[in-house]
């Protein structure tokens, strides 16, 4: 139950203190070496159980996936155990005896007669040990190879690891930026004595009202999202692997984000699969945001005649609010250029969303510049990008891109809509 101690294997422990020493490594480096990478890692080592305990669930699916994974699999010297072999080496000896008998009963000599005796009983030894052991081999490969595979109980692991991250490793970080900081800002206003020992500060008023606001508007974001009503026809299979993508990332030492480029014709989906993938993998993610760029201009219906695409600096604005940035830092009052006042809302961006995973949908894109502007590059964000065409996205750009062809339903996926449809 989260809020307890999870009872952790121990290659499990193993696996999740790696997770926490990564996260320890990225934190230090996002500081510039202002973290005390062993006091904070030795800090985490201390809650790894309560960490582990907010992901206890997935935990219990995976365990549970092993354990049945290591009963159904019978070792080859059980194969070729006393019991397995007592029934095949009878039979072998019966016909061998057999044959012996048949060969003397025929006149032939005892040793000619002998000799074919043994014969049978090699043939038959040989025949019992092939039988058994030629299920074996190719079974284990094929486990072998689903091991290193997602899906089935890679993708159990990947989805505990996930969970673990998210729910424990990232707000632990999290809640020691907000000391840091507050620890920083009272460093001149209260001198210590250099014998006493450093005192942790609480988190001053503002501190917390700063923090609780940005959880709430991050919790809030997920509302604003368009609704995933209707059937699922046809696409469960992008679905799946748009989360395996993601699962992928989560278990790199990389900190990357997942970009999925999703491009298909007006009306093929593509939209609805993209808002579809934002609410199915909320629980990985902080926040979530949908930007509607307006790349087609009013080729898509609902919009204005000759509505313009949407300026870089709006969409940042949008995402900014929407995934709660401090408001007072988008107020921007000294005069600016356009060019300046992107670039430095850009900054804020990739500020605001390092070490924290959100879910951005960018809908309707054409400009390739613009949407890479809008990719936080320091973050495990998933950023879905919908288009009518493939976007040709710089190959320098330090994140995990995948392509996806959303195209017409197949046959079987019509039906699926069809009948989904005639049972509302």
């Amino acid at each position: 139950m989260p809020g307890s101690v999870v009872a952790l294997r121990e290659s499990h422990r193993a696996e999740v203190d790696g997770l926490l020493r990564r996260a320890v490594e990225e934190e230090v480096r996002r500081s510039g070496g202002r973290t005390d990478g062993a006091v904070l890692l030795g800090r985490g080592r201390a809650e790894l159980g309560e960490m582990a305990a907010k992901a206890a669930e997935e935990y219990g699916a995976y365990v549970r996936a092993l354990d049945e994974a290591e009963a159904t699999q019978r070792p080859l010297s059980a194969r070729l155990s006393r019991g397995a072999l007592a029934t095949p080496g009878l039979v072998t000896i019966v016909a061998a005896v057999a044959a012996f008998g048949a060969d003397l009963g025929y006149g032939t000599s005892a040793g000619t007669a002998f000799g074919a005796g043994a014969t049978v009983a090699v043939a038959g030894v040989a025949a019992t040990l092939v039988k058994l052991t030629a299920g074996h081999w190719p079974a284990a490969h094929r486990r072998a190879g689903m091991r290193g595979q997602p899906g089935g109980m890679e993708q159990l692991r990947l989805q505990w690891l996930t969970a673990v991250e998210v729910r424990g490793i990232r707000p632990f970080l999290d809640q020691h930026r907000m000391v840091s900081a507050a620890t920083r800002r009272s460093a001149g206003t209260a001198p210590q004595s250099a014998a006493a020992p450093p005192r942790v500060p609480k988190l001053r008023g503002n501190d917390r009202s700063a923090a609780a606001r940005r959880r709430s508007v991050l919790e809030q974001s997920f509302q604003h999202l368009p609704e995933a009503d209707g059937p699922l026809a046809g696409r469960r299979a992008q679905l799946t692997q748009i989360s395996q993508w993601v699962h992928q990332a989560r278990a790199s030492t990389e900190t990357r984000p997942t970009v999925v480029l999703l491009h298909g014709p007006p009306g093929s989906g593509r939209t609805a699969l993209a808002v579809r993938a934002a609410h199915h993998l909320r629980d990985q993610f902080r926040g979530a945001c949908v930007v509607d760029l307006r790349g087609e201009g009013a080729a898509r219906a609902g919009r204005a005649p000759g509505e313009p695409p949407v300026p870089t600096r709006d969409a940042l604005m949008h995402l900014l609010n929407r995934l709660g940035a401090p408001r007072d830092q988008l107020l921007f009052r000294e005069r600016s250029s356009q060019e300046q006042h992107v670039k430095r809302l850009t900054e804020l961006y990739d500020q605001h969303l390092t070490g924290l995973p959100v879910t951005v949908v960018l809908d309707d894109a054409s400009d390739v510049d613009q949407v890479r502007t809008l990719i936080p590059e320091r973050s495990d964000s998933l950023v879905l990008v919908t288009s009518a065409t493939p976007l040709a996205l710089p190959s320098d750009l330090v994140a995990w891109v995948h392509e996806l062809p959303v195209g017409a339903l197949d046959e079987a996926g019509a039906e699926e809509l069809l009948g989904a449809a005639a049972q509302e």
